[in-house]
């Protein structure tokens, strides 16, 4: 399944399930977001390609999902422009339980792409893995991704004051979660 975004600049980005040939877009992509220093709790970016085929083949025996944002007028690995996956929870007692991670190249930012992999990936949780719930964090600091998570729907459970420590300060962690029929039913 697929669905086609026409930006206003007239870009055509492609929301589609993760392929083997977008796993060096998708290390690019998650590499360039960790440079910028603010969004993630990550210091090092990944280079070793046994690191991200081993990430791959784990998706796929999971049976987890991962949805890419590609445009198609670049070229590998610059292609793969924003990703959303949804985890499995670590625990058997929480298999209806999905954790949402997403990141979005800078340039790309703010143009509903963020919203369309979110809403894609909640949907195919559902109708692929049956689940039922999708819970995620982020910065307290992270405006933007707290303002598109409460549009879409998701609520604060807590937050964990301090979690992170980066550039020298420390960072709240913000907890969410949003119950899938709860979404589909206000957005059918």
């Amino acid at each position: 399944m697929k669905k086609v975004l026409e930006l206003k600049s007239g870009e055509n980005i492609i929301i589609k399930h993760l392929t083997k040939l977008d796993v060096d877009g998708v290390w690019y992509n998650f590499n360039e977001v960790i440079e910028e220093g603010i969004y993630l709790p990550v210091f090092f970016p990944v280079r070793s390609q046994l690191e991200k085929d081993s990430w791959y083949r784990n998706i796929k025996k999971e049976n987890e999902i991962c949805i890419v944002g590609e445009n198609l007028d670049l070229k590998t690995p610059y292609n793969i422009i924003g990703q959303c996956e949804i985890l499995n929870c670590e625990w058997e007692a929480s298999e209806h339980v999905g954790v949402l991670g997403i990141i979005i190249r800078d340039k790309y930012r703010d143009l509903t792409i963020g919203r369309n992999l979110i809403d894609f990936a909640i949907r195919e949780s559902k109708k692929l893995n049956n689940k039922e719930k999708i819970i995620l964090s982020t910065f307290s600091t992270n405006e933007r991704a707290l303002h598109l998570f409460s549009q879409i729907g998701f609520e604060v459970v807590g937050i964990r004051k301090k979690q992170f420590f980066m550039e020298s300060e420390y960072i709240d962690e913000v907890m969410m979660e949003l119950w899938i029929d709860d979404y589909l039913e206000k957005n059918k």
